[in-house]
């Protein structure tokens, strides 16, 4: 199974017309998962502004390819959803992604997602995972990380990582506590030596977003 990340920036005061294109018309045309797996489906509250992001599950590539060709196909997606979206969408970012843990979904029924792009120094990916892996292991009682990915393409030494939590207040104490908590010591340490940059954007799902 891989995940395929997308990342769109639109115009200013344009996101979330495209969002809500995107889980009105673009959902009704999909069909439900005909044509890949819905994991997510956000917009960008807090850090960098007007990103419409999704996500998807797909069997492998091929799949994912196959599928995508076909909807691009569809005469309702080309003449009735990308004429909502194109004009009002400036970059797009395509992450394909290997899990490395099994998705947690929150039992809370609203929140807000933290997603985290970590740049790592050239051949520390592994060594970052396996730290990572065992963190979350530790504290998956109380944890609010729900997934982490390896990115196979573009960027091979990036991974993200997404949290859930109940407010940005309640974001901004877990990492403090972290900080000073005995059981990330050692993760800490490995962050300080692997990672090259790390991005965080807090995000609010849409309607037709799976993750609530």
């Amino acid at each position: 199974m891989i995940n395929e990340l997308r990342m769109y920036t639109t115009r200013s005061g344009k996101m979330k017309e495209v969002v809500n294109a995107s889980a009105t018309v673009a959902q009704a045309i999909r069909g439900g998962d005909a044509y890949g797996k819905l994991v997510g489906h956000w917009w960008s509250s807090i850090g960098k502004l007007n990103q419409y992001v999704h996500m998807w599950e797909y069997k492998d590539v091929e799949e994912m390819r196959k599928l995508r060709s076909e909807l691009a196909q569809l005469e309702d997606w080309k003449k009735k959803f990308i004429p909502l979206v194109a004009p009002h969408i400036l970059t797009q970012k395509i992450r394909l992604l290997r899990p490395s843990a099994k998705l947690i979904k929150p039992t809370r029924k609203k929140n807000i997602y933290e997603l985290r792009i970590v740049s790592l120094n050239i051949g520390q990916a592994s060594r970052w995972m396996n730290s990572f892996i065992n963190i979350r292991e530790k504290i998956k009682s109380s944890s609010v990380n729900i997934g982490v990915w390896n990115v196979e393409l573009s960027d091979p030494n990036e991974i993200i990582h997404l949290w859930s939590h109940v407010d940005t207040e309640e974001m901004q104490r877990f990492w403090r506590k972290s900080e000073d908590n005995p059981l990330f010591e050692d993760f800490n340490i490995v962050q300080e030596q692997t990672i090259r940059m790390e991005e965080s954007i807090i995000l609010s799902p849409s309607t037709c977003s799976p993750l609530q």
